[in-house]
């Protein structure tokens, strides 16, 4: 795989990295928003499948059985946890068995939750994985080892030291 250019980390950075991600998503990343706020509970399978499709098809988080994702969803019973922010939602909705087969959505499951809280959920995917992992191996955060970026707990557990020590607070996880 090959290495990639890394900047040095800062608030201006990441608020031009923000910048150029609403540029290029950010009509996508409004309509989504939108479909939540018009539809923020998770009772109804129908207004779960739309969000489903939707930050499925715009994030292509490649799920090809979405109708049992948004069951699965439904079943859950998920408004008071997304509400309150619990990290353990996301594997909840993330693991699945359809025909047998156990699949675990995480990017997905991790997109879901933020676009119903954003302040609580941030979302993971491989680049923003690959990008981490990047970063600690020329040594741009701590001396500490990431761990499994996979573990939602570790996940929000590492970028909040990451915000602290990077002295970054004035952003969001998002």
């Amino acid at each position: 795989m090959r290495r990639m250019k890394l900047l040095r980390p800062s608030t201006p950075l990441a608020r031009s990295y923000g910048d150029k991600f609403e540029t290029t998503f950010g009509q996508s990343e409004s309509a989504i928003r939108l479909l939540c706020e018009k539809f923020p509970d998770n009772r109804t399978y129908e207004s779960v499948l739309l969000k489903s499709i939707v930050i499925n098809t715009l994030y292509a988080t490649q799920i090809r059985a979405i109708i049992p994702v948004a069951q699965h969803i439904v079943g859950l019973e998920i408004d008071d946890r997304l509400r309150q922010g619990d990290p353990t939602l996301v594997d909840d909705i993330a693991l699945l068995t359809v025909k047998g087969k156990t699949r675990r959505n995480y990017s997905f499951a991790t997109k879901y939750c933020s676009f119903h809280n954003p302040s609580a959920y941030p979302i993971y995917d491989g680049f923003v994985d690959r990008l981490l992992n990047e970063y600690q191996k020329v040594g741009r955060f701590s001396s500490l080892p990431l761990g499994d970026l996979r573990d939602y707990r570790r996940f929000k557990e590492v970028l909040a030291r990451i915000i602290h020590e990077l002295r970054i607070c004035s952003l969001s996880l998002r």
